[in-house]
């Protein structure tokens, strides 16, 4: 176009020309110039935006500011710059996509550390992209979707970085209200609360339909160092996904924990053996696990040898849950059970009571089981609904029926 208006110049005189050249030029960048300068002035990310563009929007807010976001989809190649203190929102009532499916190794991962402090996304969709936060404080997610995680390929459960939210050595993260997919050939995990993590809130949120979006290794682990509740979720995994035991480790899995409740939850689809269970409690101290409805499989009491810096479970409290099971087995899979395979840790104090579990099996009876420790501070297993009982003798129990 340029190259045309200066041969055209030729032909009618250059310094009329020249000068309507200059002219077109300054108004097309002093257009761009205030509509940039709008933008940002607004917070508002508009529809068509780069991921610079988006950053230069961000870069402009300040603390207690809101980031608005128009609906549209919005390709994610890197980093989205967050601020401390910033809310990022939808601007409409259509949650705008942040797309990074053209990253198609395995999950985009995004780090931060207190550039997320005090900071919230409210009715943001992500595709294929992961959160790792790392030391920050009272970070929110609300109203958000995460969907289309790529798997990394040739690995298992065992491979631990594929959780879209990780958060490790933070306090006061909430994640409320989301929602989180996994889909065929594509199976992980959902939120990761790591180590040193405190305060930690997981509630009302969606994991799966178990259908073709349910396909989760396991939807929450949870290693939080103290005081963390995960609450009123639903979580509905696909069965088919059984026949893969690789992909296959627990619907809700507390490890290596110092305080956490799990109330409330309703979780489907985890098979009845030693990869699966709904719920599985592993080596750590203090925990709730009371008032869930749970389907297809039960809860996993475990204390392994292997954890050296957590070799207990103490202090365990298993109360009113409802347990669905097709048939009772006498084995620790089928309802409410305990393993140990560590000789010089132990038990304290777990009291399983009021749970319904009508088709299924109550088993407490290690070898390893210490029954004074576990009797001890009100522990034993009281009224209780099941199908079959096989406890250690000695371990306080009434009312079961």
């Amino acid at each position: 176009m340029k190259l045309l208006m200066a041969t055209a110049c030729l032909g009618f005189g250059i310094t009329a020309c020249t000068k309507s050249v200059l002219t077109e030029n300054v108004a097309t960048e002093s257009a761009k110039i205030l509509n940039t300068t709008k933008t940002v002035a607004n917070l508002t990310i508009n529809t068509g935006m780069t991921l610079a563009q988006m950053n230069q929007v961000i870069a402009a807010a300040n603390t207690g500011d809101t980031v608005w976001v128009e609906a549209g989809t919005y390709n994610i190649t890197g980093r989205i710059n967050m601020k401390a203190g910033v809310t990022m929102a939808k601007k409409t009532s259509t949650n705008p996509i942040f797309d990074a499916t053209g990253t198609t190794a395995q999950l985009l991962a995004l780090s931060y550390t207190t550039d997320l402090s005090n900071s919230t996304f409210s009715g943001i969709t992500f595709w294929n992209i992961r959160f790792v936060i790392n030391g920050s404080s009272k970070t929110t997610f609300k109203y958000c979707i995460f969907d289309y995680g790529v798997r990394k390929a040739g690995t298992d459960e065992n491979y631990y970085s594929d959780a879209y939210l990780q958060f490790n050595n933070a306090d006061l993260p909430l994640i409320n209200n989301c929602v989180f997919s996994r889909r065929v050939s594509n199976s992980g995990r959902g939120i990761w609360i790591g180590s040193g993590t405190t305060n930690s809130k997981i509630t009302n949120c969606t994991f799966g339909n178990g259908g073709s979006t349910g396909y989760f290794v396991t939807a929450i682990n949870d290693n939080s160092q103290t005081n963390s509740l995960i609450e009123a979720n639903t979580i509905n995994r696909n069965t088919a996904l059984n026949s893969d035991l690789l992909q296959t480790d627990h619907g809700i899995y507390a490890h290596s924990f110092n305080g956490v409740t799990i109330n409330n939850n309703t979780i489907t689809g985890w098979p009845t053996n030693a990869d699966g269970g709904a719920i599985k409690a592993r080596n750590g101290q203090n925990i709730i696990i009371s008032n869930n409805t749970l389907n297809t499989s039960g809860i996993l009491l475990y204390e392994y040898d292997n954890t050296p810096a957590f070799p207990y479970l103490d202090v365990v409290k298993v109360l009113n849950n409802q347990i669905n099971i097709a048939a009772p087995v006498n084995d620790i899979y089928h309802g409410i059970g305990y393993y140990r395979n560590n000789t010089t840790g132990s038990e304290y104090s777990i009291r399983i009571e009021g749970n319904i579990v009508p088709n299924g099996t109550i088993s407490f009876n290690g070898a390893n089981l210490n029954v004074s420790n576990f009797n001890a501070l009100g522990g034993g297993v009281y009224n209780n609904d099941y199908g079959l009982i096989n406890l250690k003798a000695g371990i306080n129990q009434s009312g079961n029926y």
